[in-house]
Formats: structure tokens, C-alpha cells, sequence
């Protein structure tokens, strides 16, 4: 896939989810809408998929059904023991820096809520984030260039929703978000470099987001420690696999 296919991916994102984002935000301030009614969310959710329908307009494979069917469902072996280590390490990361459970997360709104996170309002984006923004990058520029351009890009996306009175980003500063945003495309492009699997990714992202629902988040030293040492782990697994690829290619050109 080449820097093309990405032009055409953020075109096609950014016009369905800023027309949609805000609108919603314009509906909101000169309507009597409220954020939270049917027309405004429905319209919300549209924006919401922005990401993935732009993803399934950038499969320029042919056949198309059988390039979707990889593009979806591909599987490196072992990847699910990387997204294990990341959903412990952000468990930790978080829980350790609270030490302060939501009373209001019960067992089963955390399944809900996972749910929705997972395919509604945050994970179904890993279609085009994970499988064809950053892959791209990778190959152009290094993986931590790669995931803080798609960290940026993603945080621009964000926001409009600064912008809509009412939702719940609101609670927490634009410049917050975003970097917490550029560590988590690190986080999420090891997985996929390691699993080559998107639903992994849609998965962990919609954890993130209930995991950060779940607890009384607190910006404090054990909370940036974490991510701070989140993001070396994905930096060093980075390292050794350029590293084994490196001896890799040694070892075949010895060969020959």
C-alpha cells in the first residue's frame, strides 16, 4: 500500500467525521438538542466510523472479498501474548495510580461498556489507524516517527468534540488527550506489528477506554512512570525485532 492510499484514507475520514462531528456540535449550540438525544447521537456514531469506512474505500487488493477477509482476520503466531502484556501493563499502569475503583462500574456495565468501547466508540477506528495509516508510515519513516505522526493525526481528529458541549472528553484538556493518544499508537502499533491482527487492536482499544472509565483516573508521578515505561517496552520490542530481522539477513547472505 503506498503514501496514495493514505491520502486518500484521511481524506475520506476527515470528511465523514468532521461533517458529522460538527454538525453535531453546531445542532447542540443553536438548537434545542442536547447532547445525548437520538438525532445527535445517531449522528455522533456516524462520525464515529469515519476511520473504518475510509479503511474498507483503501483495499485496492483484487479480489476484494478475499484481500477484506485478510485484511480483517489475519493472525501472526503469538501475537495474543503482546496484547497480553499491554492490557497488563496499562492495567497496572492505571490501577496502581488510582488505587480508586469507579463504584458506578459494576461487573456487567463494564462488559457493556466494553462493548460499546470496543466496536461502537473507539475500536472499530483501529481499521484505519492500525491497518492503514500507521503500517504505511512504518515503511516511509522510523516506528517512533510512525507513531507520533499518527498520534498527532489522530488527536486532530479528536477534535471537534471539544467543541460539543456536553461530551464527555470535556472533563479532560485537549493536550492531555492527545498525548495520551500519541503513547497509546505506540502501544497499539507493536501489537499489530506482532500480531498482524486487527481485532487485537480493536480490542485493546476499547479496554483502554473502559479501563480508563473503570478507575478514578489521577494524573500522578505512578501514572506518567507507567506510560512512560509502556512506551520503552514498545520501543525495545521495536529494537529487537529490527535486530532479529538484521541477523536474519546476515545469516542468508552468509548462506549464499
Amino acid at each position: 500500500m503506498k503514501i496514495k492510499a493514505v491520502v486518500k484514507y484521511l481524506i475520506i475520514t476527515f470528511v465523514i467525521t468532521y461533517v458529522c462531528w460538527w454538525g453535531v456540535a453546531a445542532l447542540v449550540a443553536y438548537t434545542d438538542f442536547v447532547y445525548g438525544d437520538i438525532l445527535p447521537t445517531i449522528i455522533y456514531i456516524i462520525g464515529n466510523f469515519g476511520p473504518a469506512v475510509a479503511a474498507l474505500f483503501c483495499i485496492d487488493y483484487k479480489p476484494y472479498l478475499r484481500s477484506l477477509k485478510k485484511f480483517l482476520f489475519s493472525y501472526k503466531k503469538h501475537g495474543v501474548l503482546f496484547f497480553l502484556l499491554f492490557v497488563a501493563l496499562v492495567t497496572l499502569t492505571v490501577g496502581l495510580s488510582s488505587m480508586e475503583w469507579n463504584p458506578q462500574m459494576t461487573a456487567l456495565n463494564f462488559f457493556i461498556t466494553l462493548l460499546g468501547s470496543t466496536f461502537v466508540y473507539g475500536g472499530e477506528e483501529e481499521l484505519g489507524w492500525r491497518g492503514i495509516l500507521q503500517p504505511v508510515l512504518s515503511k516511509k519513516i522510523t516506528f517512533p516517527l510512525a507513531a507520533f505522526a499518527c498520534g498527532v493525526i489522530w488527536a486532530l481528529w479528536h477534535l471537534p468534540l471539544w467543541f460539543i458541549e456536553g461530551h464527555p472528553n470535556q472533563s479532560m484538556s485537549f493536550w492531555v488527550q492527545a498525548t495520551l493518544g500519541i503513547f497509546l499508537c505506540f502501544w497499539l502499533g507493536i501489537i499489530y506489528d506482532r500480531s498482524k491482527c486487527l481485532p487485537l487492536c480493536i480490542l485493546f482499544h476499547g479496554f483502554v477506554n473502559v479501563i480508563l472509565s473503570s478507575f478514578v483516573l489521577k494524573i500522578n508521578w505512578v501514572l506518567i512512570l507507567g506510560i512512560i515505561l509502556t512506551t520503552v517496552v514498545a520501543i525495545v520490542l521495536w529494537l529487537l525485532d529490527i535486530k532479529r530481522t538484521k541477523s536474519l539477513n546476515n545469516q542468508s547472505t552468509n548462506t549464499k
